[in-house]
């Protein structure tokens, strides 16, 4: 091999953030899971050898690999690679700065801080009237999306019942450790085994209170004493972004 065809070695900071990357796979593998294998196939079929090659500081950590291995190992790029992260960052400003000559009224949102998560979908809720089920079908598949919420789980929604808000075949993922938002939606699921999506509208110590995601239905108070679990719906996923 020629001196040309050599591989460029890695700075200090280039291998400092490989092992510190390599720290938090060995540490967290086991919780999650993972292996290299299923690693590289999800970072686009690098194969055990590649994603072998970034932990051991064979070759250095680009932005796209670094996101990648951010979202299957639950972490902010940030911390394993604080340049990478400022690199993302920098970016996600640029794509949010309106042209130049042509002004923008659409504000940019917030930065997305949460580590990303495979969410598997654990059912399809057949909806009857008023967004209302009573049994669930199996379902397979995961979604991927933002998420602290170690718990969260996704529900296949089937029917119109919720509709136009939320369309036949989409899913909703809900979060059991998040807290409760009022105007936000809700997965409630009652001790007589109804359950339903709605809109939160109040919840006291006594009762809560919600309302129709389909406007041709109106509100409910339920006692709490007849609730077995409510929890906060963070998003509803297209059914494009299902993973099977």
């Amino acid at each position: 091999m020629s001196s040309a065809q050599k591989k460029r070695k890695l700075t200090t900071e280039e291998a400092a953030e490989c092992a510190a990357l390599k720290a938090i796979y060995v540490k967290k593998k086991k919780a999650l899971g993972l292996t290299q294998d299923e690693i590289g196939e999800r970072l686009g079929g690098i194969g055990q050898s590649g994603v072998s090659h970034y932990l051991n500081g064979v070759n250095a950590l680009n932005v796209d690999v670094a996101a990648g291995f951010a979202r299957e190992l639950e972490v902010a790029v940030a911390d394993f690679s604080p340049r990478l992260a400022a690199e993302i960052a920098k970016i996600a400003r640029s794509a949010a700065e309106p042209a130049k000559g042509i002004e923008s009224n659409v504000e940019p949102g917030p930065p997305i801080t949460s580590p990303w998560r495979t969410i598997p979908i654990v059912g399809t809720a057949q909806m009857g009237t008023e967004g209302y089920w009573y049994a669930l079908d199996s379902a397979d598949g995961y979604v991927e999306i933002p998420s602290r919420d170690k718990d969260s789980y996704a529900l296949r929604l089937k029917g119109n019942s919720m509709a136009p808000a939320i369309k036949s075949g989409w899913i909703a993922v809900c979060e059991p450790n998040h807290r409760l938002i009022p105007l936000e939606y809700v997965m409630i699921r009652l001790l007589d085994g109804e359950s339903m999506v709605k809109e939160l509208l109040r919840a006291t110590d006594e009762e809560v209170t919600v309302q129709s995601v389909n406007d041709a239905y109106g509100r409910r108070t339920i006692p709490v004493e007849q609730i077995e679990t409510i929890h906060y719906v963070s998003a509803i996923v297209p059914p494009g972004k299902v993973i099977v």
